[in-house]
């Protein structure tokens, strides 16, 4: 069971056949506003993808990210061309952390994330592809990932800070194709 009396619970579901040669997920519910210092429990953020496959061809890095900031919902989503959106993504492993520097455009926001998880935090994952197969992928799992997220609306053509909010105790994904000897 899982209620914000007793946790920070979260569920998940990964469509599609494997994990793309590079995966990137990042996730937190756990915020605190900046500025107030006020506990956010209607925050949330969701991140993934990195580089996706459709039909067989390997597309640009892209990631979905979603955020819901006390009731209202923001998407920054690369597939809805129709709100102009743009992303620039920094995510890498050094042997001290995984680092996710991430910023997203639409035409009516603007959003930077930027998390950090210890590798001491992490493990090495084993996925199994839905066809039982266990590809070379270095691909690492954590609970600690921290970090705050910057958030822009943008109103009469001008970007207003939202505001920005600190995250802790987030989900974090990183793995990339182990390349062949």
């Amino acid at each position: 069971d899982v209620s914000p009396e007793t946790c920070g619970g979260y569920q998940d579901k990964n469509w599609g056949k494997d994990y793309t040669d590079l995966w990137v997920w990042l996730n937190c519910n756990n915020f605190t506003d900046r500025k107030t210092g006020q506990k956010l429990n209607l925050t949330s953020l969701d991140v993934g993808g990195a580089q996706p496959v459709m039909w067989g061809i390997a597309l640009p890095k892209r990631l979905l990210i979603a955020f819901y900031h006390e009731g209202k919902f923001y998407e920054f989503n690369f597939s809805k061309f129709w709100m102009a959106p743009s992303q620039t993504m920094d995510c890498r492993l050094t042997d001290e952390e995984a680092i996710w520097n991430l910023e997203a455009k639409t035409s009516k926001a603007r959003i930077n994330i930027y998390f950090t998880c210890p590798r001491s935090h992490m493990h090495l994952f084993n996925y199994e592809n839905p066809d039982g197969q266990k590809r070379d992928r270095d691909l690492w799992n954590g609970g600690w990932a921290s970090g705050y997220v910057e958030l822009y609306e943008k109103v009469n053509g001008k970007e207003e800070l939202v505001g920005i909010f600190d995250g802790e105790m987030g989900g974090c994904e990183y793995g990339e194709a182990v390349p062949k000897k």
